[in-house]
């Protein structure tokens, strides 16, 4: 994501702090990585997307992306999808 121009700035600026920044924690890194055994090879499933899912699944969140193809195959995730 890139700002053209101060308005661009303000933009992003105002949408970043409203995200809420979860750590790196020790039990999101074993759950990705159990994640990777089980998804990785069979459903191409990448490690930053391992991470994103076991995110959601430890903190106990939804994952809203419209991205359900790297995600769908996934136990146990709450997954929504936007209908935007």
């Amino acid at each position: 994501m890139g700002a053209r121009d101060k308005r661009d700035l303000a933009a992003i600026d105002a949408f970043l702090t409203a995200i809420v920044i979860v750590p790196l924690r020790e039990p999101i890194g074993k759950r990705a990585y159990d994640l990777l055994k089980l998804y990785a090879k069979s459903d191409g499933l990448h490690v930053f997307d391992s991470l994103v899912a076991a995110t959601a699944m430890e903190e106990g969140l939804i994952l809203v992306t419209k991205n359900q193809k790297h995600f769908r195959m996934i136990a146990g995730l709450q997954l929504q999808i936007p209908t935007y």
